[in-house]
């Protein structure tokens, strides 16, 4: 006969609830029920507007108190706060979106062509310049997050002594709460820079990250890591030089290879 007493399994991970139809134990899921579209929009916003972790309180937060975000996930204090490896990897996303939307790096190919053609370059290889400009504008949101290890890497190397003692996963937070609030204005500017500098906005836009890369890892010495006003900005200043450094180095090397050294 069927045990009716039973206690009723979580549908997530199979585990017994008991009492019925209380959180799971285990893994954490709610009670579950079939999908309806009252559920669905109420799952929506609940995302959103959520008191300890929505996105509407991540965002001011990471922009005005990137130090505070900082110090609560290296205290332990993370439930409270919406995910910022998952924002940035939204934020990413929406600014790759966005740039193609725009034809940003398009426009910016445009004009390394056409100094190319003015200095003669062979046709093969302006060619190529646009289909370089149109591969990083497909994927440059993978791109931008392969080179987050080795931004980290430089971070680990300067806030890895005393008194701050970052190992590599904490400087690799370091730089993602950076990098959200830099997404952010990313979106914001894209549009702006384009309206404001047409033709040549790739500069604009490089300058834009220098900046905001000072300034946020400055609020986040200040802020989150208890650090002078003169200790917080020289750790800035040079991991953001060591940072500017690698992204030059890389994409110079990429854009040679496969402008002038992959055919």
């Amino acid at each position: 006969m069927l045990d009716v007493t039973a206690p009723a399994p979580c549908l997530n991970c199979g585990r017994a609830l008991s009492p019925p139809g209380c959180y799971c134990p285990q893994c954490g899921q709610a009670p579950a029920h079939r999908l309806s579209t009252a559920h669905v929009g109420h799952e929506v916003v609940h995302v959103f507007t959520h008191a300890d972790k929505g996105i509407l309180t991540f965002v001011p937060l990471v922009l005005l108190r990137p130090g505070r975000l900082v110090a609560d996930y290296l205290a332990g204090r993370r439930k409270r706060h919406f995910n910022p490896f998952q924002f940035l990897l939204i934020m990413v996303g929406v600014a790759t979106l966005l740039a193609k939307k725009l034809g940003y790096y398009e426009i910016v190919g445009a004009s390394v062509q056409a100094s190319m053609v003015a200095r003669r370059v062979p046709a093969a290889m302006v060619a190529r310049v646009g289909e370089y400009f149109h591969a990083l504008s497909t994927y440059f949101n993978v791109w931008w997050l392969a080179m987050l290890p080795m931004h980290a890497l430089v971070a680990w190397a300067v806030y890895s002594r005393r008194p701050t003692r970052l190992n590599y996963a904490e400087s690799v937070l370091l730089l993602v709460v950076v990098n959200c609030a830099f997404q952010l204005w990313l979106v914001v500017a894209l549009p702006t820079v384009l309206w404001v500098f047409g033709r040549e906005p790739g500069a604009s836009t490089a300058a834009l990250q220098g900046i905001v890369t000072l300034l946020y890892l400055v609020l986040v010495g200040r802020q989150g890591l208890r650090l002078s006003w003169a200790g917080a900005g020289w750790r800035a200043l040079l991991t953001g030089l060591l940072v500017a450094a690698v992204n030059y180095g890389v994409n110079s090397f990429a854009f040679r290879w496969y402008v002038f050294g992959s055919h």
